[in-house]
């Protein structure tokens, strides 16, 4: 597998060939579309995206064996070069899943600029550390690529690749999304979101996601 790191805007790294077999990756791929009962996003919550819902009886099996291996196999604590120590994965897959960003029948999916909340719907206690995302959409296009910024005047693109775990730190400056992707196309990823026990310096500075669509590039 090789590794590609980045160290600004914030950190964050790209793995290829993260799934050892890239069968199981199209089988994920293609269990998308056995979901019929989606969490949908629109213009009005700054993105149009596609979200499985809450639950793992909600996730189909080939889907959920890749987000299992990537909480098994992945080391956020070890990876990262000593940021946290403590990061943890959610295996229930609250705030990540399945998604898919849809413009094959021209919905015109994209994701605002955003920056994610701090702590978890629904344990409280927990600080968002890592975003961990599998990519799984064989074509590539380079509409589908993530975007990250600081805020400031500091930032990158991390490509999508299939078969690639991407990863980034998670803070209040770290801003992320795509606009429009390619229309014909639907970008499909799974997410692995890792977290820590809040501080109560982390409850103080605690945020929610919000979104900001004027930063320049």
């Amino acid at each position: 597998m090789k590794a590609t790191r980045i160290s600004s805007p914030f950190p964050a790294i790209s793995i290829d060939d993260f799934i050892p077999s890239e069968a199981i990756v199209r089988a994920a791929a293609e269990s998308f579309n056995d979901v019929n009962d989606w969490v949908s996003y629109s213009v009005e919550d700054n993105q149009i995206q596609r979200c499985s819902r809450f639950g793992r009886e909600n996730i189909p099996p080939a889907a959920l064996i890749l987000l299992d291996y990537i909480a098994s196999n992945f080391d956020p604590n070890k990876e990262f070069n000593g940021l946290t120590g403590n990061a943890f994965p959610d295996t229930s897959h609250y705030g990540g899943g399945m998604m898919v960003t849809p413009n094959s029948n021209g919905e015109g999916g994209y994701l605002g600029m955003h920056v994610d909340a701090t702590s978890h719907g629904l344990n409280h206690r927990w600080k968002r550390e890592y975003s961990a995302i599998l990519c799984l959409s064989e074509e590539y296009d380079s509409s589908f690529d993530l975007i990250i910024h600081d805020g400031n005047n500091s930032h990158a693109r991390i490509p999508y690749k299939f078969n690639t775990l991407n990863v980034f730190k998670c803070s209040d400056r770290s801003w992320h999304g795509f606009p429009e992707i390619t229309k014909g196309l639907d970008r499909k990823t799974l997410g692995v979101m890792y977290w820590s026990i809040m501080t109560d310096e982390d409850k103080a500075n605690a945020i929610r996601a919000k979104f900001n669509n004027s930063l320049s590039f």
